[in-house]
C-alpha cells in the first residue's frame, strides 16, 4: 500500500466505546467520531459528578478524559483552562456514526468552525437529548453556550450537515465518504466507506445482524466487500461470544413472564433510546391487556422521532400508552411542580396521564417503563411483589443507572423478582467474523472491544493493533 493515508487514536482503543479516531491523507484531517470513554472518566468519577465547569476544558485534559492536542477545542474552553486559544484548526470535519455517549458527546468540546456530518435520525436523537439534558458541558453537540455562560446569552450553532444512505457521497478535499446505514440498538446508524487518495478504508460503528433490521447491515457488508477495503476498522464488543438472543426471543420472553404475573405490578428496565426495545414492551402490554407507562421525556423523544412521517414506523401515543405523573415538589399534583415542556405533555395527553395512585390500585393493568434511574418512585407505588424486567446491557452507564448491589436492595424492598433478557445492540463474535469474512479486508483494526487479542488470534497477521495517540500508516 502507498504511504499516503495515517490513521490515529484518541480513544477506543482496548476499551468498549470512546472512539476518536483521526484519519489523515495528503494533509486534509478528518475525525470519526469523538465520543465519551466511561472507562476513563469511571476511574475518576462516578456517574452523577462531572468535571468542575469553571476551569473549561482543564480537567477533561488533566484527567485523560481528552487527548491534549492542540487545533480541536472551542476557544473560550482553552482560555478558562489558562490555554493557548489561538491554533490552527487541526481537522476539517468529523463524521458521527451514530448518537450514543461513547461515540457523540465529546463533539461538544470541539471548535465551531470544525463541521459536523451526521444521519438526518442521528440529528433528530441528539436535539431531543440536548433538550432533555439542558445543553450540559458534555452535551453541547449542534450548538452551545459561550463559556463563561450568562442565563441570557445565545447559543452558538455548529456547522451540521446531514446525509442518509443514498446520498451523494461526501467529498472533503482528497478524502470522500459513503455513509451506509446498520443495525444497532438505536436508530439512525452508519458505517461508512472512505476513499482516500491511494486507499479504501472501511468503518463498522456498531452494527450487528441478529436484530429486527439485519437487511440494514447486510447492504453495508456487501458494499463494504465490493469497494475491496485496505483497511477495515471494526468494532469487536462482543468478540468474546457467540450467544444470540433475537429481540423476538426478548418479546417471547417477557411476554411469558407477564402473562403468569396477573395480579402483580411489571417494571421495565430499559435504554428509552432503543426504540425495538420500546416497541417489543408497547406490543407486550398490548398484547397481554395493560398500558405501557412511559416518562414525558420518552413521550417526547417518540415525538421528536416520529416526525417527518413516521419512518421509523414507531407506534402512536395512543390509549395503549399512559404518560407517568409523579407527584412534585409539592407533595400534590401542583401544575406549578412540573417544568413548562412536562406541562405541554400533561396538556395534550390528558386522558392518558397515569399517577403512582393509579399504579398502585391497578398494577396488573400496567407495565411501567420509567428505568432504574426513577426506581424510586416505587415508594408511592408500594407494591408487596411484582416482576421486574432488566432488559438493557450496555457496556457502559449512560443513563445514570444505579449500581446492580442497591438495585437489588430496592427489588428485595418491594418483593420485585427479576428477570434479565436482552438483545444486544452488537454483534456477536460469530457474527463479527463473518461479516470480516465476507468483506475481506487487506488488513482488520480492532476498536471498541476489550479483547483485541481475541482479533489476532483469529485473523493472524492481517491484524494491526491499535495503540493510543499512535499513528497506523496505510
Amino acid at each position: 500500500m502507498s504511504a499516503s493515508s495515517r490513521i490515529s487514536f484518541y480513544g477506543g482503543v482496548n476499551e468498549i466505546g470512546g472512539n476518536k479516531i483521526l484519519l489523515e491523507d495528503k494533509g486534509t484531517r478528518i475525525l470519526l467520531d469523538f465520543g465519551k470513554s466511561f472507562k476513563a472518566r469511571s476511574r475518576f468519577y462516578e456517574w452523577n459528578e462531572t468535571p468542575r465547569v469553571g476551569n473549561g476544558i482543564g480537567d477533561f485534559l488533566t484527567m485523560g478524559l481528552l487527548p491534549d492536542v492542540s487545533g480541536l477545542y472551542r476557544e473560550d474552553l482553552l482560555s478558562l483552562a489558562g490555554r493557548k486559544t489561538k491554533e490552527d484548526r487541526l481537522v476539517e470535519a468529523l463524521f458521527l456514526s451514530h448518537a450514543h455517549s461513547d461515540h457523540a458527546d465529546y463533539i461538544s468540546f470541539l471548535r465551531e468552525d470544525i463541521e459536523v456530518y451526521m444521519g438526518e435520525t442521528t440529528k433528530r436523537i441528539i436535539e431531543s437529548l440536548e433538550f432533555e439534558r439542558n445543553a450540559t458541558l458534555e452535551f453541547e453537540i449542534t450548538g452551545y453556550k459561550q463559556r463563561p455562560s450568562e442565563r441570557s446569552s445565545t447559543r452558538i450553532p455548529r456547522k451540521i450537515s446531514t446525509f442518509k444512505t443514498g446520498s451523494k457521497n461526501i467529498a472533503i478535499d482528497s478524502i470522500e465518504i459513503e455513509p451506509i446505514h446498520v443495525d444497532h440498538s438505536i436508530p439512525g446508524c452508519y458505517g461508512f466507506i472512505i476513499r482516500t487518495s491511494q486507499n479504501v478504508i472501511v468503518y463498522s460503528g456498531d452494527l450487528r445482524i441478529h436484530g429486527k433490521n439485519p437487511s440494514l447491515t447486510r447492504d453495508f457488508i456487501e458494499k463494504a466487500a465490493s469497494a475491496k477495503p485496505d483497511l477495515m476498522l471494526c468494532e469487536g464488543t462482543r468478540i468474546d461470544e457467540t450467544s444470540i438472543t433475537k429481540e423476538r426471543d426478548v418479546f417471547d420472553t417477557c411476554k411469558y413472564f407477564v402473562e403468569r404475573s396477573k395480579e402483580h405490578l411489571v417494571y421495565a428496565d430499559y435504554s428509552y433510546k432503543d426504540v425495538d426495545r420500546f416497541s417489543t414492551f408497547y406490543n407486550i402490554a398490548k398484547s397481554t391487556g395493560r398500558s405501557l407507562v412511559i416518562h414525558p421525556k420518552v413521550a417526547r423523544y417518540l415525538t421528536s422521532l416520529s416526525s417527518a412521517g413516521n419512518p421509523l414506523r414507531l407506534p402512536p401515543l395512543d390509549q395503549n400508552i399512559l404518560i407517568y405523573k409523579p407527584r412534585g415538589k409539592s407533595g400534590a399534583y401542583d401544575d406549578r411542580d412540573y417544568p413548562k415542556e412536562d406541562r405541554e405533555i400533561y396538556d395534550a395527553n390528558k386522558n392518558t396521564i397515569c399517577t403512582p395512585d393509579h399504579v398502585k390500585h391497578y398494577p396488573s393493568k400496567v407495565i411501567i417503563a420509567l428505568g432504574s434511574n426513577h426506581i424510586d418512585q416505587l415508594v408511592d407505588i408500594v407494591p408487596s411483589e411484582g416482576l421486574y424486567l432488566h432488559s438493557t446491557s450496555e457496556p457502559f452507564n449512560e443513563e445514570g443507572e444505579m449500581s446492580e448491589e442497591k438495585m437489588y436492595n430496592w427489588l428485595e424492598r418491594f418483593g420485585l423478582q427479576r428477570i434479565h433478557v436482552h438483545c444486544s445492540g452488537h454483534a456477536s463474535g460469530r457474527d463479527l467474523n463473518e461479516i470480516i469474512n465476507s468483506v475481506q479486508p487487506k488488513f482488520l483494526v480492532p476498536i471498541h472491544t476489550e479483547h483485541e487479542g481475541l482479533f489476532k488470534l483469529l485473523h493472524g497477521s492481517k491484524v494491526k493493533l491499535p495503540e493510543l495517540m499512535k499513528e497506523i500508516t496505510l
